[in-house]
């Protein structure tokens, strides 16, 4: 047997059973990379089908190993021109080929001669049962590949975001058959493993009530005229950034050197915002940009855990902290269509990327009628904002990598890239403390692109304290003349 061999036989057995079963299902059974499933794959064809494959190299590569059949897969690389990759897979297509063939060529049996008892093994064939329910599933393997709960939620496609496992059971027993010839026993594992899925009722049910909600808000919404201001009339914009809020957060003075609670998240939040306007009131910009999100919220679910489960300090339940956080920002929409029509721009963040869209949903609702006020939350991780000749992006800033920011803005958004040749910056929170990092691509020979990471009013909560993360609490808002980029930029420092 060749070195290989033995892990053909295997993927041969399940896809005797599975014919249509893809590269990266048996690459997962199988315990391989999904280049070697494919390969075990096509020598599967080729011994079932022969040299039919159809493919123009193919039968290059037949005609090759017809007069050189002891090249392998360097040489027909090279010889052909094609990858490695290519002429493996080609080559193990012939192996299976070879096997075809041989099968043909074989001679018959002789009536005279006794025929080989024939054994079909305990193992031959596997089973699956999968009855669905408008709420539960219930998945039913009986067979000798699937031998773990994992494996079988793969191959039986069970998309997890949608079903939750509510009691399994696996059992495991060996069956044996007698071989008429010699009287051998033969025995094979069997495996039969029984699943009862339940639908995640829970996420289902927001995302229903989400969208229910939406099309009352819309209904419900009063339309309101624009605010007749004195005195709007500039051309620059005002971006307020107010990053990383975390509302809902508790933190105790004695223990994080500052308290926090949803109390004093209001008032810091508030005061910020006025103290801002106020300090920019002299510009008279003409629109105000309002990024919203980025840990605008602390936790995302039931367990008082951020959306990929770490726990937090909460002084609300969810319900609260969504209900109260909703209140606070529609507060500080209509208090900055006071000066300017505004721009909200929804930025997922990682302790509330659930939650922010469905609040974001909701702001879409709150202002559906509002003539001067806009809301974007659209569900993608970056948005970008265009104010004559500048580009601006947000993002939260824990995904990426810095170094790949303005490769990521020239791909996604180049006709903007092309045309805004004043400035060009991202503004990332996540980070809880200032920082700007200019980066200059090879390919641009301008001024590069900024990127800001702008800083908190939320201080430091115990665990953050016990590690010794801090930074100076600080809002930031920054004028955008439509020509010249950012010509002012205003802070507020918390007392």
């Amino acid at each position: 047997m060749k070195p290989g061999d033995d892990l053909y036989l295997k993927a041969r057995e399940i896809l005797r059973g599975n014919p249509e079963l893809g590269k990266k299902r048996l690459a997962m059974m199988l315990g391989v990379k999904t280049p070697t499933s494919r390969r075990l794959q096509e020598r599967y064809r080729g011994e079932v089908q022969g040299h039919n494959s159809g493919h123009p190299v193919y039968e290059r590569v037949r005609k090759l190993k017809v007069e050189q059949p002891d090249w392998g897969a360097v040489r027909v690389a090279q010889e052909l021109g094609i990858s490695l990759d290519h002429a493996k897979l080609h080559l193990a297509r012939w192996t299976g080929a070879q096997a075809y063939e041989a099968a043909a060529q074989a001679p018959p049996p002789q009536s005279a001669q006794q025929p080989t008892p024939s054994l079909e093994a305990p193992n031959a064939g596997s089973t699956l049962q999968d009855a669905v329910g408008p709420d539960t599933r219930d998945l039913c393997y009986r067979g000798a590949q699937i031998h773990t709960l994992d494996d079988l939620l793969v191959y039986a496609q069970v998309d997890t975001s949608q079903w939750e496992v509510e009691r399994w059971v696996a059992n495991k027993w060996e069956v044996g058959a007698r071989n008429p010839a010699t009287g051998e026993i033969l025995t094979s594992p069997l495996f039969q493993i029984k699943v009862w899925l339940r639908r995640k009722v829970l996420q289902q049910t927001l995302k229903d009530l989400m969208r229910g909600l939406l099309a009352e808000f819309k209904k419900e919404a009063p339309p309101r005229p624009p605010i007749v201001r004195s005195g709007c009339n500039g051309e620059g914009m005002l971006e307020v950034s107010l990053m990383d809020v975390h509302f809902g957060k508790l933190c105790w003075g004695p223990e994080c050197g500052r308290d926090y609670n949803p109390e004093i998240a209001e008032r810091m939040f508030m005061t910020a915002l006025e103290d801002l306007i106020a300090k920019a009131a002299g510009l008279k910009p003409g629109r105000i940009l309002f990024p919203c999100g980025n840990d605008f919220l602390n936790t995302d679910i039931l367990g008082r855990t951020t959306t990929s489960g770490t726990p937090q300090d909460s002084a609300v339940v969810w319900k609260e902290g969504f209900v109260r956080g909703k209140s606070l920002l529609v507060r500080a929409i209509d208090r900055l269509r006071a000066v300017a029509p505004v721009d909200v721009v929804l930025v997922n963040g990682n302790h509330d990327c659930q939650s922010i869209f469905y609040l974001g949903e909701a702001l879409a609702g709150r202002f559906y009628h509002y003539t001067d006020v806009t809301v974007d939350n659209a569900p993608t991780q970056r948005k970008y904002v265009v104010h004559g000749k500048n580009l601006l992006a947000f993002t939260h800033g824990d995904r990426e990598k810095f170094l790949n920011l303005p490769l990521l803005m020239a791909s996604e958004r180049p006709r903007e890239w092309a045309l805004c040749t004043a400035s060009k910056e991202w503004h990332l929170g996540h980070y809880h403390s200032k920082k700007c990092l200019r980066i200059l691509p090879a390919h641009d020979a301008g001024g590069g692109v900024l990127v800001r990471v702008v800083p908190s009013l939320c201080p430091p909560d115990s665990w953050h304290s016990s590690m010794g993360y801090s930074g100076k609490l600080a809002a930031e808002a920054y004028y955008w003349d439509p020509e010249a980029g950012v010509v002012a930029t205003f802070t507020h420092h918390p007392l």
